[in-house]
């Protein structure tokens, strides 16, 4: 990787070059929107108290440098409050939350989270609940919960999840369920692709196959995988697959693990991806130890013709010359199905307060403000925060404003996630290392997938949230 160095993608710099790159325009609607509020007793405390300042923790994204843009040009002149946020890294994040939870920390107001985490934070105590008379309950309240998408805002906001009642979109079933967040930035994978070499985008996964072998070359593979072990990166790469052949983790009622994540289709996922590097060698062999800045290294200094990757996450990226080699030729579509149907998997993060923040009717304001229709619409815009809505009113505009963005929109009805309870951290490690075992050869995939299997169950059948262990 010596010989690119200098065009290797890190967070930080894509932040550092969001921030540079952010323009914005005036905000009335927000304005009056926030002058009304601050005719509540908490507007009115809030524009008295000058000084007071909010704290956000937030993952290094790229929108969170126009967040902060917006925030100091809009909300802090109309609120007289301040807002600062912190952002860190992905890898670091979900630890350092449950840290300051289990300390009862006060330090920030409001922590932005990635959609597994929503079980164990609300578990642990650190989100506030918001279906209340102080927040959503409130008639004063400038935001609904029925404003955004609703398959994306439950999976976000309400716990605990019904995986039937999100995977048929009968969410009835979770209307009672309490609401502890709100969506915040979205993203889920598509298929990115080389529109000079790829003329006819793949519609199966078998499709996908035969094409990534045909148009491997010496200079670029035809497909790429980040397939390391760590954080979540194999796991996204496979599920999409898993649920195509028709697969799947669990039985998320009975919660069993057994003929699931071992059965047939998911042995099968598996194998494909193993044998598209090792039969086909149609994908790099390196992909078993690469990540998140590997994949999309691939992608940007043209060294494959396809990959799943997040959408709109990277913004504007690949138009960049400075850090892109395929200026102009990469194209974007929802992923390919498989005999089980079609999924995509899903990478939307939400937005809550911090059950022990000293500033929660500051933080809601605040809340409010970043989901209003306007500071949504300036996000959406400012091209290089990779930023989409999960307002139902901006859907249109999502849809009409990048190819990139389309891509995600029409992928809203086939998106589906990995597990969203208190146990997520350790079944993915499980999974997350087996997976990896399977991929790059070390035991046979349906071993890798038994063993996988059998710890699961173990986790399974210990959990205070599996329902046969909860006191009738």
């Amino acid at each position: 990787m010596s010989n690119q160095a200098k065009s290797q993608f890190t967070r930080r710099n894509f932040l550092k070059a969001s921030l540079a790159a952010a323009t914005l325009a005036a905000l009335p609607g927000t304005r009056r929107a926030l002058a009304m509020q601050r005719e509540s007793e908490s507007g009115r405390k809030a524009a008295r108290q000058a000084a007071k300042t909010i704290k956000v923790l937030a993952l290094a994204w790229p929108s969170t440098a126009t967040e902060q843009k917006l925030a100091d040009e809009t909300f802090t002149p109309d609120t007289g409050i301040k807002v600062e946020l912190e952002a860190l890294d992905y890898t670091f994040m979900e630890q350092r939350v449950k840290q300051l939870v289990s300390g009862k920390s006060d330090t920030y107001d409001i922590y932005h989270y990635d959609s597994q985490w929503l079980g164990g934070f609300v578990l642990g105590g650190a989100l506030e609940r918001l279906d209340t008379p102080d927040y959503l309950g409130n008639s004063k309240a400038t935001i609904k919960f029925d404003d955004f998408h609703p398959e994306i805002a439950a999976r976000l906001g309400r716990y605990p999840s019904v995986e039937t009642a999100l995977r048929t979109g009968k969410l009835d079933a979770m209307k009672d369920v309490p609401i502890y967040g709100l969506p915040w930035s979205l993203n889920c994978e598509v298929l990115w692709y080389r529109k000079d070499i790829i003329k006819n985008v793949p519609e199966t996964w078998d499709d996908l196959r035969k094409l990534a072998k045909q148009v491997t070359t010496k200079d670029y593979y035809g497909m790429a995988f980040h397939a390391n072990r760590a954080a979540d990166y194999i796991t996204v790469e496979y599920l999409p697959l898993l649920w195509a052949f028709g697969g799947d983790l669990w039985d998320a009622e009975k919660w069993i693990a057994n003929g699931y994540i071992n059965g047939a289709p998911a042995v099968k996922a598996l194998e494909f991806m193993r044998d598209m590097w090792k039969v086909d060698k149609s994908v790099d062999p390196a992909s078993g130890g690469w990540g998140f800045n590997e994949r999309l290294n691939a992608l940007l200094q043209g060294k494959t013709a396809m990959a799943q990757n997040w959408a709109p996450l990277f913004g504007n990226l690949p138009e960049d010359p400075k850090s892109s080699a395929v200026v102009g030729k990469i194209g974007y579509a929802v992923v390919p199905k498989g005999p089980g149907g079609r999924a995509a998997m899903f990478g939307c993060q939400g937005t809550g307060i911090n059950a022990n923040s000293k500033n929660k009717a500051e933080a809601w304001m605040y809340e409010q403000w970043l989901l209003s229709k306007d500071t949504q619409s300036a996000l959406l815009k400012t091209l290089p925060a990779g930023f989409i809505s999960s307002r139902k009113d901006l859907a249109d505009e999502a849809a009409k404003t990048s190819e990139w963005h389309k891509a995600f929109v029409d992928s809203i009805p086939i998106i589906r996630d990995m597990w969203n309870n208190g146990d997520y951290a350790e079944l993915l490690d499980i999974c997350a290392r087996q997976l990896n075992l399977g991929y790059i050869d070390k035991v046979p995939a349906k071993k890798a997938l038994d063993d996988a299997a059998t710890a699961q169950q173990v986790v399974y059948d210990s959990s205070p949230e599996n329902p046969k262990n909860k006191k009738k």
